[in-house]
Parts: C-alpha cells; sequence; structure tokens
C-alpha cells in the first residue's frame, strides 16, 4: 500500500512539473512559466505527429516555422522576423508536391510568388513591392501554356 501511494505520489509530481513547464500562447505571444519564451516551440495532432514547430525569441516567432498536415507531411515552411512574415513562404500539398512560393518583407507581400497546380505545373507568377502589384503578371492553363499577360508599374509608397 505505501508503494503503491509513493508511485502515485511522484506520478502527481511529474504531471504537476510537466504542466508548469507548459509553453502558452498569449494574445500572439508565447509564455512559459509566465515569462516570454524562448526557444523550440513544438505542437501535436491527437496522432502523436507533429503539428508545429517553430522558433520563438522573446515571446515572439522569429525563424523558421514547419507546420505540419496530420498525416505527418509537411505543409508549410514559413519564415519570421519579429512575429511578422519576413523572407520565403512555402507550401506544399498532402502530397508534397510544393504548390506556392511567396516572399513577405515585415509582413508585406514582398518580392516574386509563384504559383503551381497539384501536378507541380507553374499557374501563376506574380510580383509585389511593399504590398501592391508590380512588374509583369502571368497566368498559365494546367498544361503550363499561357493564358494573359498584365503589367503593372513598380508600386510606390
Amino acid at each position: 500500500m505505501k508503494r503503491i501511494i509513493l508511485i502515485t505520489s511522484i506520478l502527481c509530481l511529474v504531471h504537476g512539473y510537466n504542466h508548469a513547464q507548459e509553453i502558452k500562447e498569449t494574445g500572439n505571444l508565447f509564455y512559459k512559466d509566465n515569462k516570454l519564451y524562448t526557444g523550440l516551440y513544438t505542437s501535436y495532432f491527437d496522432n502523436g505527429n507533429l503539428t508545429v514547430e517553430m522558433q520563438v525569441k522573446e515571446g515572439k516567432k522569429h525563424g523558421k516555422v514547419r507546420i505540419y498536415f496530420e498525416n505527418g507531411q509537411l505543409n508549410e515552411i514559413r519564415s519570421y522576423k519579429n512575429n511578422l512574415m519576413h523572407g520565403k513562404w512555402e507550401l506544399f500539398n498532402e502530397e508534397g508536391i510544393k504548390v506556392s512560393v511567396a516572399r513577405y518583407k515585415k509582413g508585406i507581400k514582398h518580392g516574386k510568388w509563384l504559383i503551381w497546380n497539384s501536378k507541380g505545373i507553374l499557374l501563376y507568377e506574380l510580383r509585389y513591392k511593399n504590398g501592391r502589384k508590380c512588374g509583369t503578371w502571368k497566368n498559365y492553363d494546367d498544361n503550363g501554356n499561357l493564358l494573359s499577360v498584365r503589367k503593372y508599374r513598380s508600386a510606390q509608397m
């Protein structure tokens, strides 16, 4: 009986310790033990597969973020700087085929965007500058044949 009580007490202590170590997101910031968290944040689906893994710095997303489908396949790779999307964003379908690549600068669309269909055939080539359409935009059909071209003057802020 003493042994059962001892084991139960140890399990309660371990559970309490793990609970105290949880990382929580509040208002788009990450906390651990009521302090802004720095380190790797991970989350899991009920089946045990990874949902998300991201770098956090002083409570904010900072660096690479990887988001997964429930089947374990990679869904997105994003880059953040000071809690804003910054750099390349890649999107994949559940079969692992890349379906888009985009770029952000301080949370705003900036740079070349490419969008493919589920077979990997290019559908769109787009450009943004400081969140505004710019340059040459191209639209292709499902076989990769050019359908249309639009030109936008360089965006000025």
